[in-house]
């Protein structure tokens, strides 16, 4: 199946963040990934949700071998290997095929790119 599809994934924490008491303001479910506004002066707002045809967890219940590879500790956890099934392996198949194809990863600096397409 070919086209465009779009993937999210939520990082860990970093060092920063973690010094900071940083709380994750995002859940998944799915396919569906709500952001929730966690400073609201004026009340509560309503969690905003959207939909991909990939939202990958990768915040928390993960542990870490002797290389620096970050394996799942629960089924929630989306470690590189599922990342590649599920979107990097139909990349690289329709290449081999002769497709023009691009992986493209967008976002604001620290907000998880390098740790989508390499691990860490």
């Amino acid at each position: 199946d070919g086209g465009v599809k779009v993937a999210v994934r939520v990082r860990p924490f970093n060092d920063r963040e973690i010094a900071l008491n940083a709380v994750c303001c995002i859940e998944m479910a799915g396919p569906s990934t709500t952001i929730n506004d966690m400073k609201s002066t004026e009340g509560k707002k309503e969690p905003k949700t959207f939909t991909f045809d990939f939202s990958f967890w990768s915040h928390d219940n993960f542990g870490t071998d002797e290389n620096g590879y970050s394996y799942p500790l629960s089924p929630s956890y989306a470690d590189q290997k599922l990342v590649f099934e599920c979107v990097g392996k139909e990349v690289l198949d329709n290449a081999w095929e002769g497709f023009h194809v691009c992986l493209f990863a967008y976002g604001q600096t620290g907000a998880g790119k390098s740790y989508s397409m390499v691990g860490y």
